[in-house]
């Protein structure tokens, strides 16, 4: 069974391969981000003035789900909240407010249109309440096509408050639902339990983050696993720019789900494929560029950084910083 926090799992991806590349784009979907809250200072972050953020004004009050989520992929090195992705550009496209907090399909399919437009390889679409009826309209079937066009990849929580049906019957080419562990490898509650419909599982339990009034607070729910997910994500893109290698987010999905622990091989049959340690990072980038190297896989960022930590790197996922 796991025996690992997803604070743990959080701490050891860190800095993984330089923390990305400026040209790798991710959009955040959901609410508002307090971006006054000092982990966000110096981060490449760019507002996109979405329907749902029309609609709530320039008063509105950010977030704290969204806060949370967006420190973890942007959070700035040496800040109260470090990211998986600080060197990669954020786009923030808000769906939810507090004036509507169910998110239309309207709204959704406007927010990754605009997202696209913007350049997003990753999109990210935070849990909440999302309109129904289940089945796609026009205006967000477009939007997916669209992304498809681009092979941008979108990554959602399997949680029951996800959009992950929704994007499946519109045909969504890359689309990797994320479900969260808790400490002895059981899925969190509210989460799908048919994992046929969960992309990847890791640890998602007590993870630090930005939260309202520059406070730093810990969640647990399939959202965070799915914001590390996410933050992994772009550092292996990253990989593949680096190298030279042709731009593709759905290559990126496909190493994520080939690396991870098969079905059954730690807790039986009813268990989901899963990413429990750095080694599944590092196996992902072996996976998309055919080699893997250990000067390649750590930066001198990163090796700054856990020298200054005074920590070591470990072969599994019990890394602990000390700082």
């Amino acid at each position: 069974m796991v025996s690992v926090s997803g604070s743990e799992l959080h701490q050891e991806l860190l800095f993984a391969f330089g923390g990305g590349e400026r040209n790798v784009t991710v959009a955040l979907l959901d609410g508002l981000v307090d971006r006054t809250h000092d982990c966000f200072i110096g981060a490449p972050l760019k507002p996109i003035n979405t329907a749902a953020a029309q609609r709530a004004g320039d008063d509105a009050p950010a977030s704290a789900q969204a806060t949370h989520l967006a420190s973890l992929l942007f959070g700035q090195p040496c800040r109260s909240v470090e990211g998986l992705a600080p060197m990669c550009s954020g786009l923030l496209a808000p769906i939810f407010s507090q004036n509507r907090s169910v998110c239309g399909q309207a709204d959704l399919a406007d927010a990754i249109t605009r997202s696209l437009d913007f350049g997003a390889d990753i999109i990210l679409i935070g849990a909440g309440a999302f309109e129904r009826p289940w089945y796609p309209g026009f205006a967000l079937a477009d939007a997916v096509a669209k992304c498809n066009a681009s092979n941008a990849l979108i990554i959602t929580s399997a949680g029951s408050k996800g959009c992950t049906t929704l994007l499946r019957r519109c045909g969504t080419l890359n689309l990797l639902p994320v479900a969260a562990l808790d400490s002895v490898g059981q899925l969190l509650g509210g989460q799908c339990r048919d994992l046929g419909d969960i992309g990847i599982a890791i640890p998602g339990t007590s993870v630090s983050g930005a939260a309202l009034e520059g406070r730093v607070v810990q969640r647990s729910n399939p959202n965070v696993a799915a914001g590390i997910v996410a933050g992994a994500a772009a550092v292996l893109l990253g990989v593949l720019c680096r190298v030279g290698a042709r731009r593709d987010p759905g290559a990126v999905a496909e190493a994520i789900r080939m690396t991870a622990t098969p079905r059954g091989a730690l807790g039986g049959s009813d268990y989901p494929a899963t990413w429990t340690g750095r080694k599944s990072l590092e196996t992902a980038a072996a996976y998309l560029t055919g080699r893997y190297e250990s000067a390649y896989a750590s930066s001198l960022f990163e090796t700054w950084y856990r020298a200054r930590a005074g920590a070591t790197r470990s072969d599994h996922a019990a890394f602990r910083p000390r700082a």
